[in-house]
């Protein structure tokens, strides 16, 4: 398990780094000790089986969260950004105690015994966005991700030198579990901010990166614009469809690199993935099936069977992406509540999205639907560009003229707005409500 492989690189290598987030550095020896401190404290302090867990400070939020597993408690992981509406209704759903910045817990001499838990033993309940904005939970019990594990050293191509670099963003469940994933290795992992984007590349060589997790809204921000990194051994993306361009962008960047996307959901786990020249020849593709998943389809809906399930999604085993198999590699046609009604005809906003990704000039680009009084929907499109400085019409134009000559016009969306960024979630996603605001007419994009 998790905890066990920490305290046995602790035993081994106790000076070896663990965690580096801005100036603090914390050895596996550290580590440890802190976790267990934290441990005890939360043993003698909260009765509650369930607590939710809001940290500003990223690496506190890390260490609580393995001092509460070493305690043997389910961690609700709260984004920064959670609202006080919401902190109430989760702690009262689920009889949670809540644990923040502002609680103060009375140290303990009495070490309780480490609790490394049983594979079934739910850990950790992951945030997810519900409708109108209400958080739902995910729970994760260890075989959903520790089963992963070796599948992730395998292919991503990690080991216990490796020192991952991902953005200090927890609450996005992808950047945790590739923090634990390193943790469970033996090998670094190394934090940032999504702030200091421009000083990222002088990071990466001053901490020896070898690897790195990002979505690839991130990692537009760096490749292609900076000198070679050859000391990276592996770029893994996630979250997101990762584009042709960024990623040969990417490849130039780190040519030593094993560049690996992957196709997975909180509730689901890893569900496909390809890599190099695959992600290059097959982008319309999210590639085949990770090891230990077993995919099928019913009425184009994406069915998934495997070990890295969540537990409440067992004998469910979808989140009703559709999709079609060519040749054993899934292509994604919608994912959930991403499908417009078009006078009767289903659209992607996929197709589109990526029909749009075509142009060189694309740097994020997002479809969505507004709902008319009939039921269908107002197909939107908005996107950035990767030009600096001010609007250009003359990509507005382009864009639109290569979507009419490549969809049919029952697909072509009804309006089109440029904006410097589209809004994201904390995670880095692509935030299509606050999109749907912008065309709702709620909000003015920036420039």
């Amino acid at each position: 398990m998790i905890l066990q492989k920490i305290l046995h690189t602790a035993g081994k290598y106790p000076e070896k780094e663990a965690v580096v987030y801005g100036d603090s550095r914390l050895s596996y020896g550290a580590l440890v000790e802190e976790v267990r401190r934290r441990a005890a404290a939360i043993s003698a302090g909260i009765r509650e089986t369930n607590v939710l867990l809001i940290r500003k400070d990223p690496q506190e939020a890390l260490l609580d969260l393995l001092a509460l597993m070493a305690a043997g408690k389910a961690t609700l992981f709260g984004s920064r950004q959670l609202s006080a509406t919401d902190c109430s209704a989760l702690t009262g759903l689920f009889s949670a105690f809540s644990l923040t910045d502002e609680t103060v817990l009375q140290p303990s001499d009495t070490e309780p015994e480490w609790k490394t838990g049983l594979l079934s033993d739910r850990f950790l309940g992951v945030l997810s966005s519900g409708t109108e904005g209400t958080p739902k939970v995910i729970w994760k019990d260890y075989q959903s991700w520790v089963s992963a594990f070796p599948h992730q050293s395998d292919i991503f191509g990690l080991d216990t030198d490796d020192r991952l670099f991902i953005l200090d963003a927890l609450s996005y469940s992808a950047n945790l579990n590739a923090a634990l994933h390193v943790l469970w290795l033996g090998g670094t992992v190394v934090m940032a901010s999504l702030k200091s984007a421009a000083g990222w590349t002088l990071r990466m060589r001053e901490e020896r990166i070898t690897s790195v997790f990002m979505v690839p809204s991130h990692y537009r921000l760096w490749s292609g614009k900076t000198g070679t990194l050859e000391q990276m051994r592996s770029l893994v993306s996630a979250g997101e469809k990762l584009d042709i361009v960024t990623a040969r962008q990417l490849r130039e960047t780190c040519p030593n690199a094993l560049l690996t996307e992957y196709y997975g959901a909180a509730e689901l786990g890893h569900v496909s993935y390809q890599q190099n020249d695959d992600i290059l020849q097959y982008g319309y593709t999210v590639g085949k099936a990770f090891p230990g998943v077993t995919i099928t389809l019913s009425d184009q809906q994406i069915l998934v069977e495997s070990p890295y399930v969540s537990p409440d999604y067992r004998g469910v085993n979808t989140v009703f992406d559709l999709g079609l198999i060519e040749d054993g590699r899934l292509i994604l046609l919608g994912r959930g509540g991403r499908m417009f009604n078009r006078r009767g005809l289903n659209v992607f906003a996929e197709e589109i999205e990526s029909c749009a990704r075509e142009l060189s000039f694309i740097r994020d680009v997002a479809a969505v639907g507004l709902l008319r009084d009939d039921l269908s929907h107002d197909i939107c499109l908005a996107f950035s560009c990767t030009y600096p400085g001010e609007r250009s019409s003359g990509y507005h134009r382009q864009l639109k003229d290569h979507l009419l000559h490549s969809l049919p016009q029952a697909k072509q969306p009804r309006r089109i707005l440029e904006c410097r960024d589209l809004p994201r979630m904390d995670s880095g996603k692509l935030d299509y409500q606050a999109i749907v605001h912008l065309f709702a007419g709620e909000e003015e994009p920036a420039f």
